[in-house]
């Protein structure tokens, strides 16, 4: 079985990697030359909060563990088979997420949403609101199991839709017609 998506980038912001996503993107991203680029945007108004730039022993320090923890999921990765490669840029989010991804000429984005819901998306914003709105490139969005799980249950309490499309067939069938 082959797949349209032989090369991914994953935008990783140093949260916990939501269990089961290993295995969903060895189900996604799969076969010969396949290859995953996990990196970390350095936000570039993150070094000025409330217009004071920050020390540059702390800059320097932030910039060292966050190349390790990038450095850190793609091991991971690499060890369970997936071909990966680590990067760390600077600039604003959501653009980055997009060039990077454009650059390293990849098939599409994986975002790993976090389930915040509306509130934390307005209070907070949202990189990956943007990066769905503006890529030119698929965007494949993978939510926590948790999340998962819940929406799932919620849709399968309901009653299915009806497909109008065959209750006007049952009713033509019958020989009223439309």
């Amino acid at each position: 079985m082959s797949t349209p998506f032989k090369s991914l980038v994953l935008p990783y912001d140093l949260t916990p990697v939501p269990p089961g996503t290993m295995e969903t993107l060895k189900n996604i991203l799969h076969g010969e030359g396949s290859t995953l680029h996990v990196f970390h945007v350095l936000d570039i108004y993150e070094e000025t909060p409330m217009g004071y730039p920050l020390p540059p022993e702390y800059s320097a320090e932030m910039e060292k563990v966050v190349c390790q923890e990038v450095k850190k999921l793609a091991d991971l990765y690499r060890a369970d088979g997936i071909e990966t490669t680590a990067g760390v840029y600077r600039g604003r989010v959501d653009r980055t997420i997009i060039e990077v991804a454009l650059h390293k000429k990849a098939d599409a984005i994986l975002l790993l949403s976090h389930g915040k819901g509306i509130l934390g998306r307005i209070l907070l914003g949202s990189a990956s609101n943007s990066v769905l709105h503006h890529s030119p490139l698929p965007v494949i969005l993978l939510k926590p199991d948790e999340t998962r799980k819940d929406l799932l249950r919620s849709f399968t309490e309901t009653d299915p839709p009806v497909n109008l499309i065959d209750t006007f067939a049952r009713s033509d069938a019958s020989g009223q017609g439309f």
